[in-house]
């Protein structure tokens, strides 16, 4: 494991926040690999989800949030499935 994935599953063990923002970085990176990929350009992929290419390049630039229906929509154009999984309980102890 690199030291950066190290660091990230460290602190995502004891920070909730810093878990979710994490999580949605990663979500948002693998479907940039995804669509690349398949050889779709930003342009292409805004055109399929119906959007503007500065709107699509803002979202995988992590400026503006990704919502729900646009994360769905992204993924199924990719041919890809979301998961949703119940949260890890929290420790004991912890600062919440």
């Amino acid at each position: 494991m690199s030291k950066l994935r190290q660091y990230a599953a460290d602190r995502s063990a004891r920070d909730p926040e810093f878990k979710a923002a994490y999580e949605a970085e990663m979500a948002v990176m693998d479907l940039i690999r995804a669509r690349k990929a398949r050889g779709l350009s930003q342009t292409d992929m805004a055109d399929r989800l119906h959007v503007s290419q500065p709107y699509l390049a803002q979202i995988e630039g992590m400026t503006k949030k990704l919502n729900a229906d646009l994360l769905f929509r992204y993924a199924a154009e990719l041919g890809l499935s979301l998961k949703v999984t119940e949260p890890e309980p929290r420790q004991e102890g912890g600062s919440f």
